[in-house]
């Protein structure tokens, strides 16, 4: 039996859903109804939708935060919804990098020390930082590939821009290769040639990774850069709410 923290040999999709239903509380509307959604491994996914479609709650469940009221989530071929909690937090540490729509960094720690968070808490992504290279070079060389000076590595990321701080989160979730990237609204607060550079890092690293990205974006001038690109509002019978 495979461990939750050790995903099935990626012979099969990155994640599979199969009708999935979610309300965030018992008789509220459905906010996610969706019948099927399957992404390969690998595959850059770009997924757009008007405000209030559910894509936030959608990369929720595939991030293992939440899981559905019913149907399956399945994500490099672990069942996110039959795991507990601490089970899907671990499997989120060692698989995944999610960029928070909010960033979620956090505040007391240096620019460094929020990108490098990744390897304390898994010791698998740990790992392989350290098969390329010391943990601390492989963040700042993000950083800079990011547009982010070395100088700033020391300093609170209270102390930068929101554009700077999505470029930090950005950093973070890549660190350490994880096999699926989670992207929300990543180039929001971003000019157009920090948005260039985010998204040419992302792509560049899942593709040299192998690792599966699924990019929500109302920017829908970054579609064909990505394999395939989705409308929420056509895969959620939910409709908008």
């Amino acid at each position: 039996m495979t461990d939750a923290t050790t995903p099935a040999a990626q012979t099969g999709p990155a994640i599979q859903l199969a009708e999935v239903q979610f309300r965030w509380r018992a008789r509220a509307p459905l906010v996610l109804d969706i019948p099927a959604l399957t992404v390969a491994a690998g595959e850059r996914l770009f997924l757009r939708g008007p405000s209030g479609s559910g894509k936030s709650t959608l990369l929720a469940l595939l991030g293992g935060v939440t899981t559905p009221q019913y149907g399956t989530v399945e994500v490099l071929g672990q069942p996110l919804h039959r795991l507990g909690g601490a089970r899907r937090d671990a499997f989120r540490a060692d698989h995944i990098g999610y960029i928070f729509q909010m960033f979620n960094l956090i505040p007391y720690l240096s620019v460094l020390d929020n990108v490098l968070l990744p390897c304390r808490f898994s010791h698998q992504r740990a790992q392989r930082v350290a098969a390329r290279g010391a943990a601390r070079s492989e963040a700042l060389h993000l950083l800079r590939r990011l547009g982010l000076d070395g100088a700033l590595a020391a300093r609170a990321v209270t102390e930068l821009s929101v554009g700077q701080q999505q470029r930090v989160a950005a950093a973070r979730a890549l660190l350490g290769g994880p096999e699926l990237i989670i992207a929300d609204e990543p180039t929001s607060a971003l000019d157009a040639d920090h948005r260039a550079a985010v998204v040419e890092v992302l792509l560049g690293e899942c593709a040299a990774l192998g690792s599966t990205l699924v990019f929500v974006s109302h920017d829908r001038a970054l579609e064909p850069l990505f394999h395939r690109a989705l409308c929420l509002t056509e895969l959620n019978r939910a409709g908008t709410v």
